[in-house]
Formats: C-alpha cells, structure tokens, sequence
C-alpha cells in the first residue's frame, strides 16, 4: 500500500515497477520511467499520474482499517458468484474485475475515516480544501487525453470511463459526480483508483 507521495523534485518524470516472471518460476520487479515527450507521453500525462497517485496516497493514509472478518469475507465471495451469474444473465458475457469490485465497494463499502465524509458533507469548495488542492490540476475546454491515453482509455470499463471523463474531461468535483450517478463519494474515490491502476499498467514501458 503507497502512503508517501513523489518528492516534488522528482516529478518531471512518472516511474513505476511492476513484477516480470522469470524463466525459473519466480518473479523479479522492474522499473518503468516515463519521460514527456517520449513514446506519445504529454507532460499533462505525467501531472495527472502524480496527481492520482497523491490522491491514492492520501486515502490509504486515512483510511487504514483492520483487515475484513472472515465472515464478511465469505460474504463478499457468496456476492460475487451471485453478481457474475446475474451480470452474465443479463449482458450476455461476464463482468471484469473492476466491475467486481465497483460492486463489491459499494455493496461492502470499509469503515471509513468520518473526517473524509464531514469534509464533503459541509461542501467544502474543491479550490479551499486543503486534501484536494494538493491533487488538483487546472482544466480547460481544450484539454484532450494523448493518443496513448486515448488507446488505455478503452482498456477501461464503461464505470471507470465515465468518473474518469466526468472528472479529468468535464472537471466536475467528486461529491457532484457522486451526486449525479447516485453513489457515494468513496466509491467515486475507488472507481478513480481503479481506473489508475489500469493507466499505470498499461502505459508503454
């Protein structure tokens, strides 16, 4: 779990590892360094990757919570299999990973600190906040993702899509996105995180 941010110095470039498995079985990390101007990458690309990471950063920092029961656990996996089963009824195939988990937040949602809620719930503006100030970037009509980001952008599923555009595109807040899908804010918070994780992973290395 990430719970210190890129030391300002450092962020003129976005690195991150991931594990690459070996021809004996194990597994060794590598290091990906992704530099504007290089492979389609914008210098907008790289602040809003830091941008997200310091939002991760700092809902893992106020949200640390004991580990779920395992009663709940076995719960969540009897929702799960209901889920897929009933997502495939409908849609005809089955949901992805994300999808699972979107639904399993928001059907399971973790014991949040209350000071995250009591922030949104007394409308503090996003500009005078100091938690989302710090991860705030300025947005304008003319903003467009790279071609790269364009590509990752349909390895996303259609929820993550959606808060991701609303928020990074159309630059609504996300106590108004939450307000307009119906859902809570924390599950915005996840749904952006998630989407995240599908960016890093697949930016070109």
């Amino acid at each position: 779990m990430r719970i210190r941010k890129t030391k300002q110095a450092e962020r003129g470039v976005y690195k991150y590892s991931y594990q690459v498995r070996t021809e004996s079985g194990g597994y060794t990390t590598e290091m990906v360094v992704l530099r504007p101007g290089e492979d389609g990458v914008t210098e907008m690309d790289i602040k809003r990757l830091h941008a997200l990471d310091d939002s991760v950063v700092y809902y893992n920092c106020k949200n640390l919570r004991p580990e779920r029961s395992a009663e709940e656990k076995e719960r969540i996996k009897a929702f799960e299999k209901e889920y897929v089963q009933k997502f495939k009824l409908q849609h005809g195939y089955e949901p992805n990973k994300d999808a699972i988990k979107d639904a399993v937040s928001e059907a399971f949602p973790s014991n949040y600190n209350l000071s995250l809620d009591f922030a949104f719930e007394n409308e503090i503006d996003e500009d005078k906040s100091s938690v989302i100030a710090a991860t705030a970037v300025p947005f304008d009509d003319k903003f467009e993702w790279s071609e790269e980001m364009e590509d990752i952008r349909e390895l996303l599923s259609d929820k993550q899509r959606e808060v991701l555009d609303l928020k990074f595109i159309d630059g609504y807040t996300q106590k108004e996105i939450a307000d307009m899908l119906g859902v809570t804010k924390m599950a915005i918070t996840k749904r952006l995180a998630s989407a995240y994780d599908v960016i890093r992973k697949n930016m070109k290395r």
